[in-house]
């Protein structure tokens, strides 16, 4: 019931408040807004009503009667900072895009009510980066920030196109190109403004750069890997032609030896055998005119 009482007190507040109190917090911070009781009279109640941008609504309460807290709707990022009968200060942790909107705080004793409001705007940092998308066309990005980054360079030797892409979800990014005049500058910065940071990036192609020994360094290590693997190549090919010279003159040599291991073999056996014969005698007393006269 108490919490009915707190819903039609804030509707009669919006009747008559008339101030608003900016105040801006970063997304992944904490944010606090404090309620403002300053009376010496104990509090009876304490009552935060969030009406968010995009059409969502929580109620945060204190009874101090009952010493009751209650929560509708809302995000567990959204509590009380201390105990809130010694301060109804609303805590925030950490701060999300969703919880831009109006914060309306009531203290309620027997002095009257305090009441303060607030418009919470959320600030999203972008994310900047700065690349080459030619030789001679450099990119400066900043996407999805709240509200849009402004981007300038230097030097200012050339002329620059800026695009903004604006997102449904109330973020912006901005894509700067710079096309330089002069093509012999090595060095391009990019300088970044926005209400969360200021960033200056840069890109160096000088001789002593990063990029430009890194290249180095690429080049000279694929000529090392093609060097090196023609001469294994060589070597290769090399090792390989000479075992099927050696496999070629083997058989030869071989069959060769084999050739004259059998000739010779032969030739030592018809010796044997003539050696033989003669020794035996079977040719003594043999004449050829001696057969003739036997027919």
């Amino acid at each position: 019931m108490w919490l009915v009482l707190a819903h039609l007190l804030f509707f009669l507040i919006g009747q008559v408040q008339g101030s608003v109190s900016n105040v801006f917090a970063v997304t992944g911070t904490r944010a606090v807004l404090r309620c403002p009781y300053i009376s010496v009279a104990p509090m009876v109640l304490a009552v935060w009503n969030i009406s968010a941008k995009n059409g969502t609504a929580c109620l945060l309460a204190y009874r101090a009667d009952t010493n009751e807290t209650k929560s509708v709707n809302c995000s567990e990022r959204m509590t009380w900072e201390s105990r809130p009968d010694y301060g109804p200060s609303l805590q925030i942790h950490p701060v999300k895009l969703a919880d831009e909107g109006t914060y309306m705080c009531e203290v309620v004793n027997s002095d009257g009510s305090f009441y303060e409001t607030y418009a919470l705007t959320v600030l999203v940092p972008p994310e900047v980066t700065l690349t080459y998308e030619s030789s001679e066309i450099a990119l400066c990005r900043a996407s999805a920030g709240k509200p849009a980054a402004l981007i300038s360079w230097v030097p200012m030797n050339g002329h620059s196109i800026e695009n903004k892409v604006h997102h449904p979800n109330g973020t912006v990014t901005t894509v700067s190109r710079m096309y330089w005049n002069n093509s012999t500058t090595i060095n391009m910065s990019c300088l970044i403004s926005h209400p969360t940071m200021n960033r200056t990036l840069s890109i160096d192609l000088s001789p002593k750069s990063p990029i430009f020994q890194y290249v180095m360094i690429v080049a000279f290590s694929c000529v090392a890997v093609g060097v090196l693997g023609g001469v294994i190549l060589y070597w290769a090919l090399k090792y390989r032609a000479s075992q099927l010279s050696g496999s070629a003159h083997v058989p030869t040599v071989v069959n060769k030896t084999r050739n004259d291991i059998r000739l010779q073999s032969r030739t030592q056996k018809i010796n044997t055998v003539y050696s033989s014969i003669v020794s035996d005698g079977i040719y003594e007393n043999y004449r050829v005119q001696n057969t003739y006269k036997h027919h």
